[in-house]
């Protein structure tokens, strides 16, 4: 369970008291609106993206829970575990390449709560070898921007480095070392397992995958979380030329719960090509919820001790 130390509460009533004279920003309604909203507001201040947090825990405790139990189908993934598809807008702030429609790629979400503290998911994800945790890499090399170090110290002291105004992290000559104990930006060069018993199968690619962390006011109390943007510049096709991923995107939410577990949401949009399926063919749909739902229940086994996790190079 999350115990807040006393730097903590001292930290959140003095921001609590500091906001109060100018209204938060407001938060998005509903599921669509919340996952859009933090992809185009990943790197915003603090009050924009906590907002975010906001509207996906509003949409959660509203509806959204009811996704936990519900086993995901060919038949009810279209309806009951898709998102909308992202605007141009929403991705106007990263460096992608290629000329893709955004409209092409579909979008899918999973909702999990894994039997691990915030602070545990956070560390298995952090790690460099996502491909000795997970089944779904052959290969995985992650670049740290700037200070893996001080983030994970961030989360250990809950404190954490303001961002008072929005970033633009992919600006020529941006420094991002002095927010690492709030963001981390990471490059990976990766190399996927192929899907579909081998008929599936692409090259390795750099993908983006950025962090960010810290203690946010849900409803008036102070939660602990941490956020994850992923994105690829541009396409990647397969050893024959068959197979194609032309874009793909992801924002992950993961918030503490009061009985110490993680709430995770995760939403991914991607535009595969190959196998006379479209994105939105609902056995693709299928299989990408069904591979994030595999992925959290590795975590919970991680965290509980089922699987060991051996100790990082």
């Amino acid at each position: 369970m999350f115990r807040p130390t006393p730097y903590f509460l001292l930290l959140f009533a003095v921001l609590h008291l500091g906001v109060g004279c100018t209204p938060p920003p407001p938060a998005p309604e509903g599921l669509d609106e919340s996952t859009s909203y933090m992809i185009t507001n990943f790197y915003a201040d603090d009050a924009v993206f906590q907002a975010g947090i906001q509207g996906f825990m509003t949409w959660f405790d509203e509806e959204g829970f009811e996704l936990i139990d519900l086993e995901n189908s060919v038949e009810n993934v279209s309806e009951a575990f898709t998102v909308e598809v992202l605007g141009e807008d929403d991705i106007a702030h990263l460096p992608i390449e290629g000329g893709r429609s955004i409209g092409d790629a579909a979008g899918i979400v999973s909702i999990a709560e894994m039997q691990c503290s915030v602070s545990e998911a956070e560390a298995l994800l952090l790690r460099g070898d996502q491909d000795v945790l997970f089944d779904d890499w052959e290969g995985y090399e992650r670049t740290f921007v700037n200070s893996r170090e001080e983030f994970a110290a961030a989360t250990a002291s809950q404190e954490f480095v303001s961002i008072s105004s929005a970033l633009a992290p992919f600006d020529e000559g941006f420094d991002a070392a002095p927010y690492a104990p709030s963001l981390l930006q990471t490059v990976n060069q990766v190399n996927p397992s192929p899907i579909f018993g081998g008929l599936a199968d692409i090259n390795d690619y750099s993908m983006h995958l950025d962090f960010r962390h810290g203690v946010y006011e849900i409803e008036g109390e102070p939660v602990p979380g941490f956020a994850i943007l992923t994105f690829i510049r541009e396409g990647v096709s397969g050893p024959a030329g068959a197979n194609h991923l032309h874009q793909s995107y992801s924002v992950e939410i993961n918030v503490a719960q009061d009985n110490g577990t993680t709430l995770r949401m995760l939403a991914v949009w991607t535009e595969p090509e190959g196998a006379n399926m479209s994105p939105d063919d609902p056995i693709i749909l299928n299989y990408a919820v069904t591979k994030s739902r595999e992925a959290s229940e590795r975590m919970t086994e991680l965290c509980d001790g089922t699987l060991d996790a051996p100790p990082e190079d």
